[in-house]
């Protein structure tokens, strides 16, 4: 018995040696590695659950883009192939009734085109004509009909009767009358006056032809009724300008072309699909409460919208997506917990059996805690990955196992050290609440060394961190920090109060949660406690802001998109009307002072970090001029600052690869500048 232990210590410790060997003979992750990176996302089973479709992305380093092109792959991981190539990008996608054909949507410049590929014999055609940016693809169960949406413009408000300027004059553009609830948005800027309808394709040829003429906007999943008869999606009929996202689930009859809806709280009622047996109609929603932040919860009623009941969930957990179970009693069910994307199987009575946790997103940048599935005929497709694997395509087994079933990653695993993040536990000197957390070493790691330490702090707020692929996290290990993330209240994936703690309460008790990580790491041993640096963005600049006015603790910071004034975001944000009703228990001009004391420019004067702020010029989120107005304090104030404008961006400020870059270059580059501790001011 002595000699099988003895035996097994030296087995262990030769591993051991053996893999530090192996992470020694590879390179340090860079930056120009970041263009070697694929994944793989949005999986889509064909009706047999034979059949995986899914988007894989790469990084375009002649473009600056990330593109992706259209593949499938048997679901025992065989037969894996691309279909499209050379489009720009390639966006919504479905499988004819019989298998043998998937209809998606391509881009090319400013064209959008829909194809039908034969899965065989690798024939394609084009379907309809003129198509602008078709989405949300549905083939009906007899297959004469392919349903999909479609932006449809309409004229804009006018005021007063334009001149005509004369034949070769060079005046200025009209002027534009808005009246919408909603007219700009993230990411894409000023809205074109269109709203997205619903088009019917037959499969046996002929045009598109728009089968709705609603006044409010239709985009969403299309679930098709079992006898062909109709379709269910959700949408905003009762446009409440105070409850932008009170959506129900509407039936449209093709027949009559009648518009019912089959649901009517107040509050989001979304994603309709129905039973594989055709006898029942589930979807995910929540009644409205005076909180941004809401648990999802599952709904079923019968196909008419009659005897509605909510499926429990036996825990504090939303449900963040869902699918039919074959048997039409049990269902797939989505949720965050602790750090993890869980999917489970979840009965009719509450009963939750856990079939992975290892789900992960096409977030590249931060470790958010996201992750896709799809189903078909009892097979489960998943997005797979952790901390040092990009996230791949993957199959659980019916032992419950997952089987990674792409491997586009290879190349750059087997050439490129990443850093695994490793789970703690902090305690909350607040109430004593455990506080999870993870770390990063940098590679070749010694205990017995001093290093700096970044602390990254989520944006939402609610939403969280965990162990999953984050190429800035990987950069900032590889240049020698220790880098700290986790999920102070507020943070999803625990429970409904721990996530509602900072309900029209942010900023608050958050920050000493943050704190309290940073002592909890520091109490290790090996981080140099005057060399403390913070970055955060969206939620995680404002929480950043708000901590250099509460300590000088850290050397360096930087906010990201941060939103430092609420008085000023509330109203000009693209969620303005829903932060506006919702943020705070009243109007701005109702209580003024409620918005300030949670506002982290009413801290600026405290502040004597140097705090760098870094936004996008196109962000609609958190705009621009959130940042401008605290960098220009912190100048008036005498305070080290920068500002860091990224053109073209949007919120998502790392969208292009080289964007990323410029990111986590300029935020080393900051902490840099502000290294010498011989300099550093008296700490509290």
């Amino acid at each position: 018995m002595r000699t099988g232990i003895f035996r097994s210590t030296f087995i262990a410790i030769c591993f051991q040696m053996a893999m530090v060997s192996l992470s020694q003979a590879k390179e340090v992750f860079s930056a120009d590695d970041v263009f070697k990176i694929a994944y793989a996302s949005n999986p889509v089973l064909s009706p047999d659950g034979q059949t995986i479709a899914f988007h894989r992305y790469f990084m375009d380093i002649m473009t600056d883009h990330r593109r992706n092109d259209l593949w499938v792959v048997q679901s025992d991981g065989e037969s894996l192939r691309q279909i499209s190539q050379g489009f720009d990008a390639v966006g919504a996608m479905a499988f004819t009734r019989s298998n043998k054909a998937i209809a998606f949507v391509a881009y090319q410049g400013d064209k959008s085109h829909l194809y039908l590929q034969q899965l065989d014999s690798g024939e394609r055609i084009e379907l309809g004509e003129a198509l602008i940016e078709p989405a949300n693809l549905a083939f009906s169960p007899d297959g004469k009909w392919l349903a999909f949406t479609m932006p449809v413009s309409h004229d804009r408000e006018t005021l007063g009767e334009p001149l005509t300027p004369p034949d070769g004059a060079q005046w200025a553009e009209p002027i534009i009358v808005e009246t919408r609830s909603q007219f700009r948005v993230d990411g894409v800027g000023y809205l074109p006056p269109a709203r997205q309808q619903l088009f019917l394709l037959p499969t046996a040829g002929g045009k598109a032809e728009q089968v709705t003429q609603s006044t409010f906007a239709i985009d969403s999943p299309l679930e098709w009724l079992p006898d062909s008869s109709g379709l269910l999606f959700s949408a905003n009929l009762k446009s409440n300008v105070n409850k932008p996202w009170d959506t129900d689930v509407v039936r449209f009859d093709i027949r009559t072309g009648r518009l019912t809806a089959l649901t009517s709280q107040t509050g989001p009622d979304q994603m309709p699909r129905i039973s594989p047996d055709g006898k029942r109609l589930a979807w995910l929603g929540h009644a409205d409460k005076p909180s941004i932040y809401h648990e999802y919860q599952l709904y079923t009623a019968n196909v008419d919208g009659s005897e509605v009941e909510t499926v429990p969930l036996n825990s504090d957990y939303g449900v963040v997506d869902f699918a039919w179970h074959p048997d039409s009693k049990r269902y797939y069910v989505q949720y965050e917990e602790r750090g993890r994307s869980v999917l489970a199987l979840l009965s009719g009575d509450g009963a939750v059996s856990k079939l992975s946790d290892q789900l992960a997103g096409w977030e590249l940048d931060q470790p958010y805690v996201l992750g896709q599935f799809s189903t078909r005929a009892g097979v489960v497709a998943v997005t797979v990955g952790d901390a040092t694997r990009p996230t791949e395509l993957g199959v659980i087994g019916p032992d419950g196992l997952v089987k990674t079933i792409t491997d586009f990653n290879r190349a750059l695993l087997d050439s490129v050290h990443f850093v695994p993040a490793t789970e703690h536990v902090a305690s909350s000197s607040v109430d004593q609440r455990d506080i999870q957390y993870w770390m990063m070493v940098p590679p070749n790691f010694d205990p017995a060394r001093s290093y700096p330490m970044i602390l990254q702090i989520h944006g939402g707020p609610w939403a969280s961190y965990g162990p999953q692929f984050a190429a800035n996290n990987q950069l900032y290990a590889a240049a020698g920090y220790v880098v700290v993330f986790g999920n102070p209240r507020g943070s999803t994936g625990y429970d409904a109060e721990f996530a509602h703690e900072i309900d029209n309460n942010f900023p608050s008790h958050d920050y000493d949660d943050l704190m309290d990580i940073v002592d909890g790491v520091v109490s290790r041993g090996f981080v140099d406690d005057q060399r403390l640096y913070v970055v955060g963005g969206s939620g995680g600049g404002t929480l950043t802001t708000w901590m250099v006015g509460k300590t000088n603790r850290f050397r360096a910071a930087v906010a990201v998109n941060p939103a430092i004034n609420w008085l000023s975001i509330v109203l000009t944000a693209d969620l303005d009307k829903l932060m506006a009703n919702y943020w705070f228990k009243e109007l701005p001009w109702e209580n003024p002072m409620k918005y300030w004391s949670h506002s982290p420019l009413s801290l600026v004067g405290n502040v004597t970090t140097p705090t760098m702020l870094m936004t996008g010029e196109n962000d609609w989120r958190t705009p621009i001029w959130e940042a401008e107005q605290y960098f220009n304090a912190l100048q008036i104030q005498g305070v080290e600052t920068a500002l860091v404008r990224v053109p073209g961006a949007g919120h998502w400020i790392e969208n292009r690869p080289s964007q990323l870059i410029a990111k986590v270059n300029a935020v080393l580059a900051w902490f840099e500048r502000f290294s010498d501790v011989s300099t550093l001011a008296g700490a509290e």
